[in-house]
């Protein structure tokens, strides 16, 4: 059963509604960037070259899969290079992008949230080292809408879930495609309990 989930952990808020440990044993989990000081995930991306370089300086990468940009990698530290085609996509993109690549046809999306709230940052680490500080204007999310379409555009054989979108938003590009739909939280939690 492990072998056809995948779930993408977003930084967004919306993800601390969701004990995300409990999905280690449903499905492979990809995580992004400052996630590793909470929970290890199976793949681990970061795509910042500071977080990237704090993250393989503290071992992590020797002990587990960790994925970043060429550029980013220090010798010997275990971090492996995405490839070519996630290269120039950010932490959350660059995760689904994996995933695409792996066995797992059903791939959920958690805390992806791309939007702000109230116009201002919307990630679980604002304010920590290399993050913004939470008073900040939220990060444009163009990039990231378009890459996630890409890559569900590109993969029409996999099943791709929204879950629990932030103010229920979900770009309508997504909307429009056929191997992609929103889930509520409830949804979700009564799925897995029930695998």
């Amino acid at each position: 059963m492990k072998n056809k989930f995948a779930f993408i952990l977003g930084n967004g808020t919306s993800r601390l509604q969701l004990d995300c440990r409990s999905l280690l044993k449903h499905g492979y989990v990809y995580g992004c960037n400052r996630i590793y000081q909470d929970l290890s995930p199976d793949i681990l991306v970061s795509t910042d070259k500071n977080i990237a370089h704090e993250i393989q300086e503290s071992g992590y990468s020797l002990k587990n899969i960790h994925y970043t940009r060429k550029q980013n990698i220090i010798k010997n530290s275990g971090a492996k290079e995405l490839p070519d085609d996630i290269q120039g996509m950010s932490s959350g993109p660059a995760c689904l992008g994996l995933a695409c690549k792996s066995n797992q046809n059903y791939i959920f999306m958690i805390g992806m949230d791309l939007k702000g709230i109230n116009n201002k940052i919307n990630n679980m680490y604002a304010g920590t080292k290399f993050y913004k500080s939470k008073d900040e204007l939220a990060t444009p999310y163009s990039n990231w809408q378009e890459h996630i379409l890409f890559l569900m555009q590109k993969n029409i054989n996999k099943n791709f879930f929204h879950v629990n979108p932030l103010d229920n938003f979900t770009p309508d590009k997504w909307k429009q495609l056929t191997n992609f739909e929103t889930m509520s939280l409830e949804s979700f939690k009564q799925m897995i309990n029930n695998l």
